[in-house]
């Protein structure tokens, strides 16, 4: 089983240090007044998953939170900021009405099951309004999905090295370490290469990497990351929870055409709807893919509103099918503020259509 190196550790600890010092001495909340009584920012929050167990993010790879800190970044944004779901945001712009002062929106993307074991409560207790993305595919099956399967091999694996020229299909690396802290790094390339391929072959490739790595692996061995059923979603969906599409296979869009994109969305949109009977009106492209091509395909697809990954405030007018948002950290109030005192003045009239943030 693969465990953190001591230099993560270390800088997870210099970090929860000094983020609360700097805090403490007022650095970050004067700015974050500024966006608080501001009309013309909308800040749009990313999440994926809040775990209560550390073996189930043993990489680190920025996609959980740990449930304590969640919680703890709930309460302070019921408490500082005016929140709304995307779709009620998003609607009122449309109107041309302006937001209120200091507008933030909550959101998930995939659909995991702690969504709603664990974050659900918690949003539910401090009273705050949020939006969940769901890939449909393999939903009715359970079936993980792809990048999981990968993490989770990565986690178990007894092998020395990973040898992509093994798997029957090209991958574009080269023989990599599975040794210490050089695991992480060689999943992280494995990860961004599957990311560079047509969803088609990635699947292909991921079969291939589990029989490599853990050949009949056992259900209970390496970090599980189960996903919402759909009873489970018509559950969030009758609590209030905002539910938007997020394409069936969780493919990057960018290596499609116009129209197996449109497919994807149309897709996922529709199976949504049959399953939830309420309107879908939201997309969040996978991994934050896009390309103006893309975004005009959601346009076209008759969705209200689009999600990047792009990391930035969103200073309005604002394109409603390229909106950025900021990934949270799995870190206290203090490290959150930092990090998003950094964003701003790093993105501050960015334009949105830039890198995006892995997963």
């Amino acid at each position: 089983m693969y465990m953190r190196p001591p230099s993560q550790i270390l800088k997870d600890s210099i970090k929860g240090v000094a983020s609360p010092m700097l805090d403490a001495l007022g650095m970050f909340d004067r700015w974050i007044d500024q966006v608080r009584a501001s009309s013309s920012v909308w800040t749009i929050l990313m999440y994926h998953r809040v775990i209560d167990r550390p073996a189930d993010d043993p990489f680190g790879l920025g996609m959980c939170v740990r449930l304590r800190r969640f919680e703890e970044q709930i309460a302070y944004l019921s408490r500082n900021f005016n929140l709304l779901s995307v779709r009620d945001a998003a609607a009122c712009l449309e109107r041309g009405e302006a937001l209120p002062p200091g507008s933030l929106s909550v959101t998930f993307d995939d659909g995991y099951l702690d969504n709603l074991t664990l974050a659900q409560p918690v949003l539910e207790r401090h009273g705050v309004p949020w939006t969940l993305f769901v890939a449909t595919g393999g939903l009715q099956e359970g079936q993980s999905f792809w990048w999981d399967r990968v993490i989770r091999a990565f986690a178990a694996t007894e092998a020395t090295h990973f040898d992509p020229d093994a798997l029957g299909e090209p991958l574009g690396l080269p023989r990599l370490p599975l040794a210490g802290s050089e695991r992480k790094a060689t999943l992280e390339a494995v990860l961004t290469a599957l990311w560079d391929l047509p969803i088609e072959q990635a699947m292909v490739l991921v079969e291939a990497i589990e029989q490599q790595l853990v050949p009949n692996l056992p259900a209970d061995r390496g970090p599980q990351a189960p996903r919402a059923s759909w009873a489970q979603l018509r559950e969030l969906c009758a609590r209030g929870v905002e539910i938007g599409a997020h394409t069936v296979r969780h493919p990057n869009l960018n290596l499609q055409t116009p129209a197996a994109a449109a497919a994807e969305m149309q897709r996922s949109r529709r199976v949504l709807e049959e399953a939830l009977q309420v309107p879908v009106v939201g997309f969040a492209y996978p991994g934050g893919r896009m390309s103006r091509s893309v975004v005009e395909t959601a346009r076209q697809c008759g969705f209200a509103y689009a999600l990047s990954t792009v990391s930035c405030l969103n200073h309005l007018p604002s394109d409603l099918f390229a909106l950025g948002r900021v990934g949270m950290p799995d870190a206290g109030v203090a490290d959150f503020k930092r990090s998003l005192h950094g964003i701003a003045h790093r993105s501050a009239q960015r334009p949105v259509l830039t890198q995006p943030a892995p997963l």
